[in-house]
């Protein structure tokens, strides 16, 4: 079925679609393994092989409706800008830029104080607290701010996707 859909629904669509793909794959052992034979007789266990063809069947249909969303949301990312580079490359910044921060507010927040032998007292700290402070200041600026872009791109550009199942 064909649906034209904003990205963020087909994120969080996409987010869905994988935490099923998750149960199922946490419950396959389950589902799919159990007793089949009972003192070298066979247990009949038709109505589970039946569920376990049914099963994969789902499980086949979810991931490819989950991977059509993605390469739609790839394609749409790639062919579209935001402040002249790809949303691609956007959002390839934005998340180096947040592992950053999230690292140099550690170092901020990491000061202690050791007594070690034949030292003495030992504090430990940013080399340059002012310049990690500023940068923080700067960088949290900016990623706010291409953020509240790739949002505002997300909740007004649709795609097009043919997927399996209703959404």
């Amino acid at each position: 079925m064909q649906y034209q859909i904003t990205i963020q629904e087909a994120i969080f669509t996409l987010s869905n679609l994988n935490k099923q793909i998750d149960t199922f794959n946490r419950r396959l052992y389950t589902n799919f393994f159990g007793p089949i034979r009972v003192d070298g007789v066979k247990i009949g266990q038709a109505t589970k092989a039946e569920a376990n063809a049914a099963d994969l069947m789902a499980y086949q249909n979810l991931v490819t409706d989950a991977s059509t969303l993605r390469q739609a949301i790839a394609q749409v990312n790639q062919e579209n800008t935001i402040d002249d580079l790809t949303v691609t490359y956007q959002l390839e910044w934005l998340r180096h830029s947040r592992k950053l921060l999230a690292n140099l507010e550690q170092l901020l927040n990491q000061q202690e104080t050791r007594v070690e032998n034949g030292v003495g007292v030992v504090e430990y700290g940013a080399y340059n607290e002012p310049l990690v402070q500023e940068t923080v200041a700067q960088l949290s600026k900016q990623a706010n701010a291409l953020s509240s872009k790739i949002d505002l791109f997300n909740a007004q550009t649709t795609l097009t996707v043919d997927l399996i199942q209703d959404l």
